[in-house]
């Protein structure tokens, strides 16, 4: 009995130690959130921080929608997020350092919400908060 709770007390600290290895602060995220934050989830919640981590680069996409299409959208808005004040329109992106949380979005339940990014022709596509659980849950379980 004593070799099987030891047993099952190395596995639990072995998937630990390897959960918490996996885990990192992506720097996008000091943007929005303070420094002891992120380390409080780093030891003490990795599991939301590697979703934080993968919702800034699997939350959305940019699409080239064409001229037509965004001008029934509404504009993409800079977004102050440590003090929420919401800025100008968004006149381009860096699609490769691109940060989810610098920018004012709502996010639907089941349908998902589009932006214009200026007069680019492209469009960021949030996806709702079913279709990001689903996704998410996909990761998790491949990962």
């Amino acid at each position: 009995m004593k070799k099987i709770a030891v047993i099952i007390s190395l596995i639990s600290l072995v998937s630990t130690i390897s959960l918490a290895q996996e885990v990192y602060v992506d720097s996008r995220l000091d943007v929005a959130f303070s420094e002891d934050y992120l380390n409080d989830l780093l030891e003490n919640s990795p599991h939301q921080l590697k979703y934080m981590n993968w919702y800034l680069d699997n939350s959305y996409s940019i699409v080239d929608a064409g001229l037509d299409k965004c001008e029934q959208m509404p504009y993409l808005k800079h977004l102050d997020p440590v003090n929420k004040i919401i800025g100008s329109n968004v006149e381009s992106v860096d699609e490769g350092n691109f940060n989810i949380y610098m920018y004012q979005i709502e996010r639907e339940f089941d349908k998902n919400v589009y932006y214009r990014i200026g007069d680019t022709g492209k469009a960021l596509v949030i996806y709702s908060h079913k279709k990001l659980a689903n996704n998410f849950n996909t990761y998790t379980d491949e990962n």
